[in-house]
């Protein structure tokens, strides 16, 4: 899902806790996904100076994590 305007990192973060306080799986994955995308544009470099990930990029990954069952296969947030 190409983006040409990012979300800011509040944003982003309050998007991704709007997706785990719902309880649903499918929102977290997308949410997390819509992140890692809007994280390896052009906008992201424009807007920040650098294609570098914020400090605390793993907050995406342990939710996506936590909203699967504990039996479910590994899912890395890049292969989203």
């Amino acid at each position: 899902m190409p983006t040409t305007k990012v979300r800011t990192y509040a944003q982003q973060k309050a998007g991704l806790t709007r997706a785990v306080n719902s309880g649903d799986a499918q929102k977290v994955e997308t949410e997390v996904a819509r992140a890692v995308d809007e994280w390896g544009s052009p906008a992201w470099r424009a807007a920040h100076g650098t294609n570098a990930w914020p400090d605390d990029w793993h907050r995406w990954q342990r939710a996506l994590d936590d909203s699967r069952p504990w039996n479910a296969p590994y899912l890395d947030m890049l292969d989203l």
